[in-house]
């Protein structure tokens, strides 16, 4: 029998349960001994998850989860996530299972919201999780414990040396080189050189050419660098009401990852990479042939096709 301690909401049924975890048709309860706490992770946000005898790491919609103790076997959190009993849940329903396990309620209509911080976390990463908002569709991509986060947005970097932290938007970045336990990054703010763990080339290099801040509206790239407090004063939640018996539709499925769990810098990929921007020969909406001369832009990486106005988004490749 489990000494965590289960209170079930309205349709939740116990699938396993043993000494540091609980599995129900609706979320996962576990032991951690990392924070000597229990975290409760509902399974309607999980996106990605790694799962070891001895530890777990779940990537949630809006933050990551670390937790170390008797994790369950693979094929029993296969099995409650294969089940998707989870989505009958109404927006209520998701809202109270999520402040049961301590983690903020985040809808996927509000443009952004708190980050997970439940489970164990060093200071650097409390810092930034505490501190700073989820923006909309912001997901972890790889981070070092106690050095850097990297999101689909932002990088955000400790400095050994000069023990400062820094944010850079993606946006803003114009070129970069990591190599070993250092990079350089050219930003449209200035020139920066960091020295500690920092991420991959190719993980840098993945994460910019999928561009994913594109989606984002131009008056919240403005979040990227501001604290929380700030942004809810002049932005608050309550302006966006969200009937609690509402339905969520999430298109998403949990998949479990081969990566490791905490990616450390290293030197793969570590070269200095080149990009070049290029246009399409011919237009895809008209056919109509494109020269860079005679093109229109519409945006910083987008252009117009001059015959019938189609726009095409430029296509960057390695040198």
């Amino acid at each position: 029998m489990s000494n965590l301690v289960l209170i079930p909401i309205e349709g939740e049924r116990t699938l396993l349960e043993r000494e540091e975890h609980i599995i129900t048709n609706y979320r996962v309860i576990q032991r951690d001994r990392g924070s000597n706490t229990s975290v409760g992770i509902p399974l309607h946000v999980i996106r990605e998850y790694k799962l070891t005898s001895r530890s777990g790491m779940f990537k949630v919609v809006n933050g990551i989860i670390n937790v170390i103790g008797a994790m369950p076997q693979k094929e029993a959190l296969r099995g409650a996530l294969g089940l998707r009993e989870f989505d009958r849940l109404r927006v209520g329903d998701q809202r109270k299972l999520c402040e049961m396990s301590g983690l903020a309620f985040v809808h996927p209509d509000y443009p952004y919201g708190r980050w997970a911080t439940i489970g164990y976390h060093r200071p650097f990463s409390q810092h930034f999780y505490q501190e700073f908002a989820w923006i909309r569709g912001e997901n972890v991509f790889t981070y070092y414990p106690n050095s850097f986060i990297l999101t689909n947005y932002r990088l955000y970097q400790k400095d050994e040396k000069r023990r400062k932290l820094y944010i850079f938007p993606l946006h803003m970045v114009e070129t970069f080189e990591a190599k070993g336990n250092k990079i350089r990054i050219k930003a449209t703010s200035g020139k920066f050189e960091i020295k500690g763990k920092v991420p991959r080339q190719d993980h840098m290099l993945r994460v910019w050419q999928m561009r994913a801040w594109d989606t984002l509206p131009k008056e919240h790239l403005d979040w990227l660098i501001r604290p929380y407090d700030f942004i809810q004063a002049r932005h608050p939640l309550s302006q966006y009401s969200i009937s609690d018996s509402a339905a969520i539709d999430r298109s998403f499925v949990a998949t479990e990852t081969k990566e490791e769990m905490e990616v450390a810098s290293g030197s793969k990929g570590e070269h200095t990479v080149f990009v070049k921007p290029v246009i399409k020969d011919r237009c895809t909406n008209c056919n109509a042939p494109l020269s860079w001369e005679q093109i229109d832009w519409v945006g910083p990486d987008q252009y117009q096709c001059p015959s019938c106005g189609a726009t095409h988004r430029v296509d960057y490749v390695r040198m």
